[in-house]
Parts: C-alpha cells; structure tokens; sequence
C-alpha cells in the first residue's frame, strides 16, 4: 500500500499548486499566461495553452501548449517538456495525460503520458479512456472494436478481446463477450462473476442491478449474488433500502374455473392466430400458447396490426415485423400508422412517407402531411401546399393549392393562388380559378357562396337555384331554410319536392322526430306534424322527441308522456325526461330511478342512483356507486353489489368489487371467483387472462446504510 501514500503526497502538492491561479490572455493574435497578479508566466507566443479538449488548468507547475496545429508540455519555467509532437493532449486526472499522435503517415494512435513527458501507456491504441488508476484501450480490427483494461504503467489487466468494457463505479468493471453476455470484473482484472448477465446497471450503494432473461437480480461489489434473478423489478431507494417485486402471475381459466396454463409475466394480451403478446418488465414479445417465443421479447412496443403482423418499437423508433421476425418495416419512424396494406410512416427530423406493405418508399419523397386516406388518394402537404397522391405513390395532384378539399365523385374544391376552383383527378379545370368560395356537391352540381346570396350552378355555368338564405344539401337533394322558419325540399334541377310551412307567430322549432317537429308559441310548447299543422297543443313547460308514439312532457315541474293524439298517457309524475325503447323507459322522483312501461306502470321500482341502457338493450343499474343489471324488461339479473360490471361473453360478466375481479352469469351466479387483479376474455373465446399483481417487497437483510 506504500504507492497510496505516494500518491496522497503527490495528490497534494498538487492541491498545492492549484492554490495560485493562472489565467491566459491574447496578444498579437498568440496566447500567453498570467498570474493572479498579472505577472507574465508565459509570453503571448502560442495558439493555445490548456489541453485539446478545451479546458484549461496548470498541474502542478505544467500545462499543455499549441504550436503550428501541434500539442506539447511547457512549465510555468518556460521549458519545453516535450516537443508540439501531439495530435491532442488531455489531462486525465493523477500524472496522466491522454495523449494521440501519428505513428506512421497513415495512422494516428492513442497512448499515456506523464507531466515529465514519459511515455506509460504506449501508443498502440485506438482509443483510451482512463478510469481512476486504470485505463479501458480499445484497437480497431475488421470493422470491429476490441475492448481491454490496462493499469497506467501498462500492465494489461483485461486482454483487449471483448466486445465491450464500461465502469461500474469505482471498483468494478461490466465486461461484454461476443455472445452479448457481460462478467463483472474486478480492478485487478479479476472475473468476479461468469458471462451469464444479460445487461446490468452500475453499483449504487454497493449494489448492481443484475438482467437474466427478463428477470432481475442483485449482485454486491464482490460479485456475490445477493438476489437471484428471478424479480420483476428490484429498486434501491436512497437510504440504501432494496425493494423487490417478483412477477406477476398470469392464469388462462375456463368459463368452469380451470386453470389451462399459468405463466410469470408482467402482461399478456390475446391476438389471433393462437399468439399471446407478453411483456415481461418493460420489454414485449409474442408467445404462442405453448409459451414458445413467437417473436423476442425485447421490444419497447408491441401491437398486432392484423393477423402475424406487428407495430413494435425499438430503440425509440417504430417498424413493423411478421410472426417469424421479419422486418417489413425497417425501425426507422417515430409514428406508424397502417392503411389497409400500407403505412403512413412520419420521422420527425424529416417528415411523412408513403410505404407498401413490404415497407418500400412509394413516393420517393417526404411530406410535411400526409392524411388518412379518402376515396380519391392521400391529401399531401409539401413546401407549404396541397396535393394529393394515389395508392402507388403518385403525385396526381401536384402541390401547388393553397388547400384542398374533400372529394366528391371525383371532383375536388380547391384554393390556387388565393382564388377558388375545381377540379377533376387529371387536374383539369371544371370551374377556373375566381374569387368567390366554391364546393362540389354532386358530379352535375357546384355550390358558389357571393355576398347576399347562394348559388346553386351546373359545370357548364348554369344558375339551377340562387337564395340568401342558408342551404342544407344531401345525396338527392336540398333543403332551403327561410327566416319565418319555412323549409322547402328541391331536387337538384331547382324543383320542390317538399315544403314546411311554419305556423304563425312560431317562436321555436325543434328537430322532427317521427313525423313531428317540437315548437314554442306563446311562450308554451307543443307539437306539429310535416304540414305546419298543431297536433299537440302548446300548452307545455317542456318537451322531448316522439319514441314509439311517446313524448316526454313537462307540466307544473313534472314530466309526463303524451301521444300523437294529444292525450296524456302517463301523468306528469317525474322529475327528469326521457324516452321509450322497447316499451320502457327510464323515469325518476326524488332522485331515484327506476323504469316504466308504456301503460304507466312501474316495472322496476324506483330505489336506483342512476340506470343507464345498455347497447344490448339491458339496463346497469347503480346504487350507493355499486353496479347490478336488469334485463331490458325491467327484471333484475343482478343486484348492485360490484364496483364495475362488463359484458365478457355470451351469458358471462366480468365483476370487480374491491380491487379483484371475477366472472359471474347474467343471472348473477359465480363462476370465476373474485381473487384476481384483472380479468380479460381471449379473443372469440370463453376463455379468460386472469392476473394476480406481485407487491413489492422490502429486503431488510440487504439494507445499505450510506
């Protein structure tokens, strides 16, 4: 241990120099250094003084110079130590100075050397990097770098043979064989462990983190195993706790409660083909059902995107890959999205591409958009203009419009040099470029919008229809709102079809439901039919739409039903409006729900927080936040007593209450007991994934106090 005490000693005559500062200054273009009070210490006579990576510090009494593009040592003496014979010089802590130089025209190597100039690791390297009292070399051969670890006197502690070496703190060494498999190494050189690590972290509190097919464990500075890896995670927090989660565990259960299967993992997810998407810690794989790997578990991201094919992610970039890992999609974007059999792919330093199945470039071009697909192409965005391309890549609408719009049987509406026009998918002009906005309503029609009034034209020019007033157009054809509320129906050769005439003094006109349009008169509410005539009369608070010959009606704060022929049905008797479906509806009094049919009577009492239909037509019914279901008649299946309630499978529902979830019947009987974390059904099956969590835990007898 003598060359310790050495080295404090030298360690601190150098705290010793740092103690005077020193600082340069230019002069005629040169450097020169000064001390802290201005004394000259070296003349302004060299391009630089420091070391080549930019930093400047004086060791003890030596620093690094530039002369004519070359490094050197100097001391504060003005003695030149060695000569400008250095590509770089950079001082690397203790007497080591990483030093490059040529050692013939054609190459450059690396080596050490100490203040005094003495060569101590020699330059036959490629690369170095000093780690505390060692250095990790590296050469260069066919195309590949070979790692090794030396002391600073030479002394190979590792061959210079592996793949990769990397510190793991202070102490000890990640060595990484051709096999990618790492060994920790001791300082010495010494294997504290064999190469059967996947990965593993750097030591903290004198742990590391240890990766062996997708399990951790721990290992101490002295290469013990202090954890086997068979952890899902291990956490060590600062006071020096270390914390353990072992896997979650994975259950495939029958509709009969029969465990199939159990696997140990963090997530699985059912896709077609028989496949299990599995994530194990933060990586996802695929695994039939046998548990054999399907593909690798070892991406960041998996999705199936149809039948044995799969959006991953890799190193934070996204492709896509088939059932036997076959990239069809090279891992090159950071978004994918899938249209039919191609991809609109975006890389987000250069922009959007069109790829086909096999993910070759269609376009040949990036995009600064490139929208879903309508049915005429892809709407583009290049160089801030609009274009078009088809399936194949090409650009049949060149970008050249301000915008485009979307098109309609062939025909698109677009804006070219801040005018308006159309055109087909040769691009050739229906209607020329003008002032006034345009948009296509059928392969015969054109809508064209001028101050004061609305033109409905055919191509060749033709004014079929022209109104102020505001226009609603569908397939066969359109509808004319007049300000007294009026609604005339024309086809598209300008004749009426149809016409709504408002009734006088209207104050508000509702949307038509069965044949009847709600209005206000008087300040009270009521209904006409298609004619403009009163069928049921204004003499409401409120009202609904016609369901089944029904409409929700508010009288002195209560609401009712009425019918078609202005008879009360159901008396004003609740609080809320509703609707008829399948004879029932929903009605509620002093904040309880129940259902009625369409005579009246009750058919679920009124003792609910809320129900809400379902779209099978049944009802959840929800009391004190607890979930039960009635059928769509009103007969209750299953009293409120769970947390959630899901349709899984035919007759099935997926319970949860608690936190654990089970299976149950429409009829509310058990069939998966409510032991687990989540539950899912496969997919087409009555098969279902059931997930017990893990908790961590807190390994005590591991406890590093810092």
């Amino acid at each position: 241990m003598k060359w310790w005490i050495g080295f404090l000693v030298w360690c601190f005559s150098f705290e010793q120099s740092f103690a005077k500062g020193y600082q340069t200054f230019e002069e005629n273009g040169k450097i020169g250094m000064k001390d802290d009070a201005g004394n000259v210490v070296l003349p302004p006579s060299f391009e630089a003084l420091g070391w080549s990576d930019g930093n400047f510090s004086v060791i003890g009494e030596f620093t690094g110079y530039r002369q004519q593009g070359s490094w050197g040592i100097i001391n504060l003496k003005k003695e030149f130590i060695t000569k400008a014979d250095f590509e770089s010089l950079v001082y690397s802590g203790g007497e080591c100075i990483v030093a490059r130089k040529k050692v013939s025209l054609a190459f450059s190597k690396s080596g050490c050397i100490n203040l005094k100039g003495e060569i101590k690791i020699p330059f036959v390297y490629d690369g170095l990097r000093v780690q505390g009292l060692t250095a990790i070399v590296f050469n260069l051969t066919d195309a590949h770098y070979y790692y090794g670890l030396s002391d600073l006197t030479h002394r190979i502690l590792i061959p210079v043979a592996y793949k990769n070496i990397r510190p793991l703190g202070t102490l000890r060494f990640a060595v990484e064989n051709a096999d990618n498999k790492f060994a920790i190494f001791s300082e010495e050189g010494k294997p504290v462990t064999n190469f059967s690590i996947d990965s593993l972290s750097s030591f903290y509190k004198s742990f590391a983190i240890i990766y062996q097919n997708h399990l951790q464990g721990l290992i101490g500075r002295d290469g013990v195993v202090k954890l086997e890896t068979q952890y899902a995670s291990i956490k060590i927090d600062k006071e020096g706790n270390v914390h353990a989660r072992l896997p979650n565990e994975w259950f495939r259960i029958n509709d009969k409660n029969q465990v199939i299967q159990k696997v140990l993992a963090d997530g699985l997810k059912p896709t077609k083909g028989n496949r299990l998407i599995i994530q194990k810690g933060n990586v996802f794989g695929v695994v039939d059902y046998e548990l054999n790997e399907v593909l690798p578990i070892q991406f960041d991201f998996l999705s199936e995107l149809e039948d044995g094919k799969y959006l991953t992610k890799r190193n934070g970039k996204m492709g896509v890959v088939d059932k036997s890992n076959k990239t069809l999609v090279p891992f090159y974007f950071d978004s994918l999205v899938m249209e039919k059999t191609m991809y609109r792919a975006w890389n987000k330093n250069l922009g959007w591409r069109l790829l086909n199945a096999e993910g070759k470039d269609l376009a040949g071009k990036y995009y600064e958009k490139l929208l879903p697909a309508n049915n005429l192409g892809f709407p583009t965005l290049s160089k801030g203009y609009a274009g078009m391309i088809d399936a194949d890549g090409h650009e049949f609408i060149h970008c050249v419009f301000d915008s485009i719009g979307e098109p309609i049987n062939g025909l698109l509406a677009v804006k070219f040099k801040g005018q308006y026009g159309i055109i087909n998918a040769n691009e050739d002009w229906l209607v020329a470029p003008q002032i006034f906005p345009l948009s296509v309503i059928n392969s015969e029609r054109y809508f064209e919008r001028k101050p004061g009034n609305n033109f409905i034209r055919s191509f060749q020019g033709d004014i079929v229809y022209f109104t102020p007033y505001p226009l609603e157009f569908s397939s066969q054809s359109f509808t004319e709102q007049l300000p007294d509320g009026t609604k005339k129906k024309l086809n598209y050769d300008g004749a009426i079809i149809d016409e709504f005439s408002m009734p006088e003094n209207i104050e508000l006109l509702l949307a038509e439901s069965e044949g009847f349009r709600g209005i206000k008169k008087d300040g009270r509410f009521g209904f006409v039919d298609q004619q403009g005539r009163l069928r049921v009369a204004n003499r409401y608070d409120s009202i609904g739409e016609f369901h089944e010959d029904l409409a929700a009606t508010k009288l002195i704060g209560k609401w009712g039903f009425v019918n078609s022929n202005d008879k009360i049905v159901i008396n004003p008797n609740y609080d809320r409006p509703s609707y008829f479906k399948n004879e029932v509806a929903v009605v509620s009094r002093n904040g309880k729900f129940g259902l009625i049919g369409k005579n009246g009577k009750v058919k679920l009492a009124l003792r609910y927080d809320e129900i809400q239909r379902q779209p099978d037509s049944k009802f959840l019914l929800i009391a004190s936040k607890l979930q039960g279901l009635a059928d769509k008649e009103g007969n209750v299946l299953v009293e409120p007593r769970f947390d959630s309630l899901r349709h899984a499978s035919e007759g099935i529902l997926i319970a949860c209450h608690k936190g654990k979830c089970g299976a149950i019947t429409e009829e509310g009987l058990n069939i998966i007991p409510m032991i687990y974390d989540q539950l899912e059904v496969e997919l087409g099956a009555r098969i279902f994934l059931a997930e017990k969590k893990s908790e961590w835990k807190t390994m005590s007898q591991l406890t590093v106090k810092p």
